[in-house]
């Protein structure tokens, strides 16, 4: 998977990406080093996993992880102040991309019929309506 919008630099073992251009939606800024990155599920996998994923085959959880749809390269320090929180209890630095943010983060919860308890299902609908209109 190569998420850079430019030429990547493999380096000579072709396994390892060092430079790049990679756009964050988290925060809006471009990066040119891979090492100041980190690939975010935006689902992450302990939240899946609590919304229903632990009754999932491997095959399903790795279909689930694997998902191009699910990952963003974002600047690590912002991934790592993410962890585990979906978007009732975290939203990305850029407020201009937080609608978008919840719209993905609910339809990949569809894709793959993670279970909302009610009180977070009526809580993310309030929160699609207030961001997103």
């Amino acid at each position: 998977m190569n998420m850079s919008t430019g030429p990547a630099d493999t380096g000579s073992n072709r396994c390892t990406v060092s430079r790049g251009r990679w756009n964050d939606p988290y925060t809006g800024k471009i990066f040119y080093e891979a090492r100041d990155l980190d690939v975010d599920h935006l689902v992450p996998l302990k939240w899946a996993w609590d919304h229903g994923a632990s009754n999932w085959s491997a095959e399903q959880r790795r279909k689930f992880a694997n998902d191009d749809a699910n990952l963003f390269a974002v600047e690590a320090s912002v991934n790592r102040e993410k962890g585990a929180l979906g978007p009732l209890n975290w939203l990305p630095p850029d407020r201009s991309f937080h609608c978008q943010y919840i719209l993905r983060f609910t339809r990949i919860v569809r894709k793959y019929s993670l279970v909302l308890s009610n009180g977070e299902n009526d809580a993310m609908q309030r929160l699609r309506h207030d961001t997103c209109g």
